[in-house]
């Protein structure tokens, strides 16, 4: 597998970062991932104006523009042997002393890595899978949400458990029983034909796969609300389905134990997964599927 580290393509077991760097010892970074189809990055000038917002937060030196990570990513997807699959961004602080107070210049790192997708992809997108309620929210604070931060802990606690649960993905839920996100995507429900979802007030990741799900919901004319997700609103939904870039709308046909609805996808995710596909095509100058 090759890597893009620093303005080098190398050997993912031959590049290396400082052993100090401020991403390993403090979490001192931002990340961002998008899809590439056929070749080509999908959503990259949203995915990086989001990666610079949270650069700007951490007083990070700016990614760079979508042009030059356009290139970079198809030339790393030619060096993999790659088309369909998923590219990840990561800053750090690179290596700016060893307390909480950076000192000195800061020569940032920057990865670029690309990774297949799952075999199954297409098979779970047909029939929906299973997800769990986990018994914690995430760990960030308030205007902490929205932001990809290298050091979240809480997703990798949550993926894990929910594995062990068998479902595909774990719902963080506040102590006021709200279901936020989830640990690497974003919750929809339909109800009475209407699409809910959590408001991306700071709290939860706005994700680009997210707002792009709401405009196409909206071109089709869904009613739409932002609201808070009660665990026992989620549980009666007629539907419900995830976002992310990775694995675009997603049906959700149980919650840990619970059927939802009649536990197959419902027409209104599938509208919006022929959507979002058509918009793709679109943008990635594909045949529609």
């Amino acid at each position: 597998m090759l890597v893009w580290l620093n303005g080098r393509l190398l050997d993912a077991r031959q590049a290396r970062v400082s052993a100090l760097d401020r991403g390993l010892l403090h979490g001192d970074g931002v990340y961002d991932t998008w899809r590439t189809y056929g070749g080509r990055p999908f959503a990259l000038a949203a995915h990086l104006a989001r990666l610079t917002a949270a650069a700007r937060r951490l007083e990070l030196p700016s990614p760079g523009g979508p042009g030059v990570w356009d290139t970079r990513t198809r030339r790393l997807l030619r060096g993999n042997a790659l088309t369909d699959g998923a590219a990840r961004l990561t800053l750090t602080r690179g290596n700016a002393g060893t307390g909480p107070i950076p000192v000195g210049r800061v020569r940032p790192t920057l990865l670029l890595t690309v990774r297949p997708l799952p075999a199954m992809l297409p098979t779970l997108q047909a029939r929906g899978v299973a997800v769990t309620l986990l018994p914690f929210a995430r760990d960030a604070g308030p205007g902490w949400g929205a932001l990809k931060l290298v050091g979240h802990a809480s997703a990798v606690v949550g993926k894990r458990l929910a594995a062990r649960r068998g479902a595909f993905e774990g719902l963080y839920v506040t102590a006021d029983e709200l279901v936020t996100e989830g640990t690497t995507s974003n919750v929809f429900a339909v109800e009475r034909g209407t699409l809910l979802t959590a408001p991306a007030d700071g709290t939860i990741l706005r994700g680009v796969t997210r707002d792009l799900v709401l405009t196409i919901a909206r071109q089709a004319g869904l009613r739409i609300r932002e609201t808070p997700l009660a665990v026992d609103r989620l549980r009666r939904a007629d539907e419900m389905f995830l976002t992310a870039s990775t694995i675009e709308v997603l049906p959700v046909t149980r919650v840990d134990h619970r059927r939802i609805d009649t536990g197959r996808p419902g027409p209104v995710t599938r509208a919006l997964q022929d959507g979002y596909r058509a918009r793709v095509a679109r943008a990635c100058g594909l045949r529609p599927s």
